[in-house]
């Protein structure tokens, strides 16, 4: 019992750590930008810093920019949903019974993972992967994943791949509208990338909302 409760304080404060420099990154972020965009990767691990990232390295024609971003950010990426589906291995049965206090009911949204185990148990890692490539949490995912005992051997492989190609996917794009972008025209070029940018995300949100329907 006392190594349940440890192990459970130590996946609450990694998530909390977590958390916590996602939302510094944000404030830090027009610090960091131009100078060290890998620390801000290092924070902030999510797909408008992969996006901002590969712009970045074809608009300051450092390619190896592109390589450092996803080896930094890529592993985080994955830690941060597998730390969720451990949490929602280690919270099983509280979650099972929608009783959740404190700071793990904070972390862990019990409603929204007790849907999803259901949709888990028709589609399995189909919705894991595809959850990575839509504006869906897939922390939220892992954690379904996890208090619905989903074996590990089908959640991370599932995991990892959807989070590649999510990766890929954004940064193909971000290099894309770097490569249009026009220094000598910047009002015109920044209102194209915009557009295209809300639409890539709009695309996203709306995969997420039919994922959601699922």
């Amino acid at each position: 019992m006392k190594k349940t409760s440890q192990r459970r304080n130590i996946l609450l404060a990694l998530a909390g750590l977590r958390g916590a420099l996602g939302i510094l990154a944000i404030f830090l972020a027009k610090f960091l930008y131009e100078d060290h965009f890998l620390i801000l990767t290092l924070m902030r691990p999510t797909k408008e810093v992969f996006l901002a990232g590969a712009f970045l390295a074809k608009q300051g024609g450092e390619p190896s920019l592109l390589l450092k971003v996803l080896l930094a950010g890529l592993p985080l990426s994955m830690a941060g949903v597998w730390l969720s589906y451990l949490l929602g291995r280690q919270f099983s049965d509280e979650i099972g019974k929608e009783e959740l206090p404190g700071l793990a009911g904070r972390i862990l949204p019990v409603k929204k993972i007790r849907q999803l185990e259901r949709v888990l148990k028709k589609k399995g890692p189909k919705l894991i992967f595809l959850g990575r490539l839509a504006a869906f949490p897939s922390s939220v995912i892992g954690a379904a994943a996890g208090s619905s005992d989903m074996p590990s051997r089908k959640f991370l492989p599932a995991d990892g791949l959807g989070a590649l190609a999510a990766i890929v996917e954004v940064m193909t794009l971000g290099y894309v509208l770097g490569s249009f972008f026009n220094k000598d025209d910047p009002a015109t070029s920044w209102t194209i990338t915009g557009v295209a940018v809300a639409a890539t995300f709009g695309l996203l949100f709306l995969a997420g909302r039919y994922l959601k329907r699922e």
